[in-house]
């Protein structure tokens, strides 16, 4: 049976933007969805994250996880430290290189760049042209990466709720892609 792990980025929580949506979106086609809260996202530490994804996540090949900003970087250190691989992940406004415009979310980058390499898998990044949190450029770079589908938007922002992000249809678009 298909799951869905939802990792926020930083400053948020499990509550905020897209996310519950997304979660009542999944239970109406039967897909169990988690979304987590991560520890301090106003003061991130790459390691306690790392030991929170480990201590409530379990990955098969039914899993599909999904991050946002921060929880994209997040999701890659999981992923490469325990050699996971997840049915597919959806990362959305992520990154993979330390960022110019958040420079105290550089130690998840630094973490990531001595990790062991990811196991391939099916990706997809979804950014927008006009993103000033994390700039397209770094989306860009992450999708080369990744090898991942790449979805660039004329518009979204940083796809938060202050900005109406409270929906975001495309997403389940992309998970019913991968569970039909």
């Amino acid at each position: 049976m298909a799951k869905v792990y939802i990792v926020h980025g930083y400053t948020a929580s499990a509550d905020k933007h897209w996310f519950p949506w997304l979660e009542q979106e999944l239970a109406k086609i039967g897909v169990e969805c988690y979304r987590l809260n991560m520890p301090d996202s106003s003061n991130p530490n790459p390691d306690k994250w790392l030991r929170h994804l480990e201590g409530h996540i379990t990955i098969d090949d039914e899993t599909i996880v999904v991050g946002h900003s921060l929880g994209c970087i997040a999701w890659l250190n999981f992923l490469a430290r325990n050699f996971l691989k997840p049915k597919a992940a959806i990362f959305v406004s992520g990154f993979y290189q330390p960022l110019d415009t958040i420079p105290e979310l550089s130690s998840f980058s630094n973490s990531y760049a001595v990790a062991p390499s990811c196991l391939a898998f099916k990706s997809y990044v979804v950014a927008a042209l006009d993103d000033t949190v994390v700039p397209h450029p770094y989306s860009d770079e992450l999708a080369k990466h990744l090898k991942a589908d790449y979805i660039r938007l004329p518009s979204g922002g940083h796809f938060l709720d202050r900005e109406g992000w409270c929906e975001f249809p495309l997403l389940i678009d992309l998970i019913k892609k991968q569970i039909e």
